[in-house]
């Protein structure tokens, strides 16, 4: 029973390293110019990966917010190469929102909650499904806002 423990534990922690990417781009928020290079750049393809874990949500639903087939994404971190720079952005955008849904709720939890859930303000969709456009993440920053300081939507 020991064994299965400690195992827990280390694969908790696997875990929460794992997630370390997409988390540092939700925990600081870069100038434009920064992320601009960043998304240019590509962002590395395991970050995939960190998105699973940070937002526990099965891959097919970050392949499509990515719009990224699922062949592709597993042989970009197979070969620990980049997204393209349209992933790259959608990337960046996921946490941006992620980190505006984390103050609106005051926490990791409370905040992907809230993303996974279908919203009556969005049309019953799920907001992080909306977030592979700027348009729909235009809608979802109305909805967090809305929330925030009390407006109407």
């Amino acid at each position: 029973m020991r064994k299965r423990s400690r195992r827990a534990v280390r694969v908790r922690a696997a875990t929460r390293k794992r997630a370390a990417a997409f988390e540092a781009f939700v925990t600081s928020e870069a100038p434009a110019v920064e992320k601009i290079e960043v998304i240019r750049d590509g962002v590395r393809a395991r970050v995939v990966d960190d998105m699973v874990d940070y937002l526990d949500v099965p891959k097919s639903v970050i392949f499509g917010v990515l719009h990224t087939a699922e062949s592709t994404a597993h042989k970009l971190i197979k070969d620990n190469r980049p997204l393209d720079s349209a992933a790259s952005e959608r990337v960046v955008r996921v946490a941006d929102i992620t980190r505006m849904a984390e103050e609106t709720f005051g926490g990791r939890e409370a905040a992907t909650r809230w993303l996974k859930t279908p919203n009556l303000s969005l049309r019953k969709e799920m907001p992080l499904s909306l977030l592979d456009t700027e348009l729909g993440a235009g809608e979802v920053r109305r909805v967090l806002s809305a929330i925030n300081y009390g407006g109407t939507l």
